[in-house]
Order: structure tokens, then C-alpha cells, then sequence
């Protein structure tokens, strides 16, 4: 799955059901960092042009589904001894494309 910033400054669960990934995509490339940052602020912190730290609760609010708050929480335990989840905050890391 991934969260996907749209030009227009949007911001939405791409992929939901994809449990194997997780990442951030901006679309219009680098240049949109600035406005990709205000779009996501409360739901995640962008770390320069490669990370973002997201808040798990706020992923969790785009799906109301317990089958699926299950299966992200497996995906988070996968991710935690790769240094993906913070180990104080718990926000999951997911890396940056740029779209189009």
C-alpha cells in the first residue's frame, strides 16, 4: 500500500490490500516537497527526499474495516526489526517516489 500526495495537495491509501509494501508517493517530483509536507502534516513527518515517519493511527483512519486494522498490524510487527517503526513514537517509515 502507499499514501499518495496528488497535486492538488490530496492525500489518499493507495492500494490498501497490499500488505507487502509500504511507502509515500508525491506526485509532480522534488519540487513538491514543500507542499507534500503541509498535506501531510499530522499524518506524517517528511525526513528530507527519501523518508517520511507516519503516525500509525493516522494510517489506521483511512480504513474502518477490523480485518484489514489486523493485517496492518502484522505488516507493522514485519516492519519493526528493520528499523521501519520508531521505537519510541511506534510511526511506521516509509520511503518516497515521485510520481507524476
Amino acid at each position: 500500500m502507499w499514501i499518495r500526495v496528488d497535486t492538488a495537495g490530496k492525500v489518499s491509501l493507495q492500494d490498501q490490500e497490499n500488505f507487502r509494501m509500504f511507502k509515500l508517493v508525491i506526485d509532480g517530483g522534488p519540487e513538491r516537497l514543500a507542499a507534500a509536507r503541509a498535506a501531510l502534516h499530522g499524518l506524517a513527518v517528511v525526513e528530507g527526499e527519501q523518508y517520511a515517519w507516519f503516525s500509525e493511527q493516522g494510517v489506521r483512519a483511512f480504513v474502518d474495516d477490523p480485518a484489514w486494522q489486523e493485517k496492518f498490524s502484522v505488516l507493522i510487527e514485519k516492519a519493526r526489526p528493520h528499523g521501519w517503526v520508531h521505537p519510541e513514537t511506534g510511526d511506521i517509515r516509509g520511503h518516497i517516489e515521485w510520481g507524476e
